[in-house]
């Protein structure tokens, strides 16, 4: 009972940055973030000609604050153009343009252009009209999204200029600030987006613009009120194409986390946007640590994240990076949270780390496939796809650059590629599996090399069929002399790599699933192994996720056949956990077999 209730107990420390669901009522009055609210005004997109007409021309900018690039100390710059941190004006681009006479009627529709043009043709008279250059863009050749302040309102932001129309006018340059009421902090997430998709246009072919995706913000609001958490907070919700950005606390934005102009923050969830939308993800969401090894899915999820962001903001030319900042020059508090180089593990040694040093913690794999549950390790590995620096570890070395289109194209492919519906339980190693079935003339060994990836699914949802036809599988537990730090004998402590052994079994009945084991090296001791069987949205140590468990004590004769049986497993797609229990002695190496209904599971090609 001991080690059950342990298992509820979250498995990641930090933050995360990926919801997968809730219905939580916010206490200042907010219902939820997946709240369908009242519909969001009809975008303006008819152009209409008048025969007496004024032109009006001008320019759309917004003031975004900068990181100042100091790694110790540089958080985010000053709302003005000059000074010692000064922040730069952008052109809104392709965003939409709403004009309205004095009754609020709409006489004509537009879009910026890409430098940010204003360009529009009004009836002439004696009256004056409203321009809104509003922070959306419904362009399938460009863009697709909304920037929104609440799924309970959706209405949209807008910067504002008044004109007469006696006459043609030039209105000069119209600015969204980035102080006050903040609204370059929309565009500047709208911007986002587009660079985004303007860097999907350059690198594959025939794409156009992703599908819709919605941004919430609000200045001084943090999403992480909806969970009744007073920490900063940005986050995606699958299935619901929404992106929660942090846009301050309690009204703060000068002194709080923000991350309206936390560029790494925006482009990371808009991947996961992209992830959810255009390939596929099985991560269970929740937080997340760089430097421990963590689950799989999540590793490649985030990680997934980061490379994106770095992709986009940076290019396969210059260094990578990962920057959230606190605070701004306007206040008393600027500082960086993160401001990581996504190119080099930040220890260095043959290794990674200094032979002295073992330690599961730190951002650099230790031993092969732990690079598989790194998101960090994860990041590396597909920008050293793209990029045009060599990297060098583990006695590897690589050299592809510019597989930024054989990477994308594993991802969206449906057959045999890493949206196959074959796949479940995803992670960098079907990644693997699909790039190597699709592309097989590159060679990846070098890259997986230098962050120590195993190519396949062995240390992870290893798919397995029933046909009686394999050896025995083996384990033998690590200890905290061998780098599990603070192993107490809970998942939720566990080594996910060596002490853990994951499978993808579907099953088209219902049955029972068993493990058997016994002592393998004749040493007088066994190890302690549980069994647990997860659903498909399989959170790793919740109860509620799991179709069943059994962690009976093994018997005290080492050579007898120890046995744990999970009962009336349904049809469908499984996770099956077989885990070391390490709270008590560690015990020797276990021989041991899992069979559904008596027929013993062996491991089979997924890819084919």
């Amino acid at each position: 009972m001991t080690r059950l209730l342990a298992l509820i107990i979250f498995l990641f420390p930090l933050v995360g940055c990926k919801i997968k669901d809730s219905v939580a009522t916010s206490p200042d009055g907010r219902i939820s973030p997946t709240f369908q609210g009242p519909s969001e005004l009809s975008y303006c997109s008819q152009v209409t000609s008048y025969s007496n007409a004024i032109t009006v021309t001008g320019l759309a900018y917004f003031i975004r604050r900068n990181p100042w690039g100091d790694s110790v100390t540089g958080g985010l710059g000053s709302a003005s153009t000059s000074g010692t941190h000064p922040a730069t004006a952008h052109p809104i681009r392709r965003a939409e343009i709403r004009v309205t006479n004095s009754s609020g009627q709409v006489v004509q529709c537009g879009e910026t252009g890409a430098n940010g043009e204003i360009n529009l043709s009004l009836p002439r008279g004696n009256v004056s009209y409203v321009i809104s250059v509003n922070s959306r863009s419904n362009n399938s050749s460009y863009l697709r999204a909304s920037v929104l302040n609440m799924p309970e309102r959706n209405q949209v932001y807008s910067l504002q200029a008044t004109v007469s129309a006696s006459a043609s006018i030039d209105i000069g340059t119209i600015t969204a600030s980035a102080d006050g009421s903040v609204l370059g902090g929309a565009f500047n997430i709208l911007d986002q987006f587009f660079e985004a998709n303007s860097y999907l246009r350059s690198q594959v072919a025939n794409f156009t613009s992703a599908p819709k995706v919605v941004a919430y913000w609000e200045p001084g609001y943090n999403p992480n009120a909806y969970f009744g958490g007073s920490s900063g907070l940005s986050f995606y919700l699958p299935g619901y194409s929404r992106l929660f950005i942090l846009g301050g606390q309690d009204g703060d934005l000068n002194n709080s986390d923000t991350d309206h102009f936390d560029n790494s923050v925006v482009l990371h969830e808009y991947g996961h946007f992209l992830e959810d939308a255009l390939f596929a993800s099985d991560s269970p969401g929740g937080s997340h640590n760089g430097n421990r090894i963590i689950d799989p899915r999540l590793a490649w999820s985030e990680g997934w994240g980061n490379f994106f962001q770095a992709a986009v903001l940076y290019g396969a030319n210059s260094t990578p990076y990962y920057i959230d900042t606190i605070g701004n020059d306007d206040g008393s508090l600027t500082e960086q949270i993160f401001h990581t180089n996504l190119e080099t593990p930040p220890m260095s040694g043959g290794d990674c780390y200094p032979t002295s040093q073992n330690s599961i913690n730190g951002d650099c794999p230790r031993v092969l496939g732990e690079g598989n549950f790194r998101e960090f390790s994860v990041t590396r590995m597909l920008w050293d796809m793209i990029d045009s620096v060599n990297d060098s570890r583990f006695s590897s070395s690589e050299n592809l650059d510019g597989k930024f289109n054989e990477l994308w194209g594993t991802l969206v492919n449906t057959s045999n590629g890493f949206k196959d519906s074959k796949f479940a339980f995803r992670s960098v190693g079907h990644f693997h599996l699909a790039h190597a079935f699709n592309y097989s003339s590159t060679d990846m060994t070098g890259v997986r090399g230098v962050e120590r990836h195993r190519g396949n699914t062995t240390d992870y949802a290893e798919y397995v069929t029933a046909t009686d036809s394999c050896s025995d599988f083996s384990m033998t537990p690590a200890g905290s002399s061998d780098g599990v730090v603070g192993d107490t004998g809970t998942l939720a402590t566990s080594d996910l790599l060596r002490n853990n052994d994951f499978y993808h079994f579907v099953s088209t009945g219902s049955g029972t699933i068993t493990l058997e084991y016994e002592d393998a090296n004749s040493s007088g001791t066994i190890a302690d192994l549980d069994l647990y069987i997860y659903n498909e949205s399989a959170r790793l140590g919740v109860v509620s996720d799991m179709r069943g468990y059994s962690q009976d004590e093994p018997g005290a004769n080492p050579s007898q056949t120890n046995v744990e049986t999970v009962t009336s497993v349904p049809a469908g797609k499984h996770l099956i956990n077989v885990n070391v229990y390490t709270g008590g002695s560690l015990g020797g190496t276990a021989n041991y077999r899992l069979k559904f209904n008596g027929v013993k599971l062996c491991p089979t090609t997924l890819v084919q």
